[in-house]
């Protein structure tokens, strides 16, 4: 595991790498000042950063903030060590990616013990990636599949849809405009809630998305709709986020098909 620590006090940076390097497979590099530690963090993927509060030029917090801004560091362990017990500091240096706070002074075993708990949740996070990718060429030929055998068809059955509705166009329109003005806020909080690994809030908010395509005649999206909820009722994060990122593509590919059939004013009629 890589480590880097990041404080400009030399005997406090000696000391933390000391107490790191004692941990079994663990690899520190130390950095006097942040923004070097940036430019390394930029170029390398460290495991976890350990990093000082009160820095010239860049605090802690506004380390942290910028490291998150990094591509592929959105996920990276950060510890934030400080003198300083402000709850403004602890509230921005949580709302800002630091994942766990150390109050100096903390002892060797504090130091280790939160280490040792980060790369855990390091490693974790390593395998459901591994999962998500494996996962995700798993589903994506289906969801592939799906839309080439709709290719010049469409995933919306609009000739069903009108006959669900009783041939009523003004509520067809007015059906077709919801589902475009909704969904996409929809589809952004299900992928909020894996973020935060909210399976709760994933289930409910899948269940809302169902209704309204189940309202349209489109029987690929619902069913893979109904996979994400299946995989987040079973509490698998990794499964869950491949099948999401499926239907997503289909529930894309579907908002253009509404899309082209309500240009220049047309009420789907376009494809009935």
């Amino acid at each position: 595991m890589d480590i880097i620590i990041v404080d400009d006090e030399p005997v406090s940076l000696t000391i933390a790498k000391q107490v790191v390097m004692k941990l079994p497979e663990c690899n520190t590099r130390g950095f006097a000042e942040a923004a070097s530690a940036l430019s390394w963090c930029e170029a390398n993927e460290p495991d976890l950063v350990i990093v000082d509060y009160v820095m010239p030029e860049m605090n802690g917090v506004e380390f942290t903030r910028r490291l998150r801004a990094l591509p592929g560091r959105k996920h990276t362990p950060v510890v934030m060590v400080t003198v300083r017990g402000e709850r403004d500091v602890l509230t921005s240096a949580l709302e800002n990616g630091v994942n766990d706070i150390l109050k100096k002074p903390f002892d060797f075993m504090q130091l280790q013990t939160c280490v040792s708990n980060m790369l855990g949740l390091r490693a974790i996070h390593k395998q459901l990636e591994n999962r998500v990718l494996l996962l995700d060429a798993q589903l994506r030929p289906a969801a592939s599949a799906i839309v080439e055998r709709k290719n010049g068809l469409g995933l919306l059955d609009v000739r069903m849809t009108r006959a669900r509705l009783g041939g009523d166009e003004n509520l067809l329109s007015e059906v077709a405009h919801l589902f475009k003005c909704t969904v996409p806020q929809v589809m952004s909080s299900i992928r909020a809630a894996l973020t935060d690994r909210d399976l709760e809030r994933v289930i409910a908010q899948v269940s809302s998305l169902k209704g309204a395509v189940a309202a349209l005649e489109a029987p690929d999206v619902l069913d893979f709709l109904g996979k994400v909820e299946m995989h987040a009722k079973s509490n698998d994060i990794a499964t869950t986020v491949a099948a999401f990122a499926m239907a997503q593509t289909l529930v894309e590919r579907l908002l253009r098909e509404l899309g082209a059939s309500m240009s220049c004013g047309a009420v789907l009629n376009a494809r009935a």
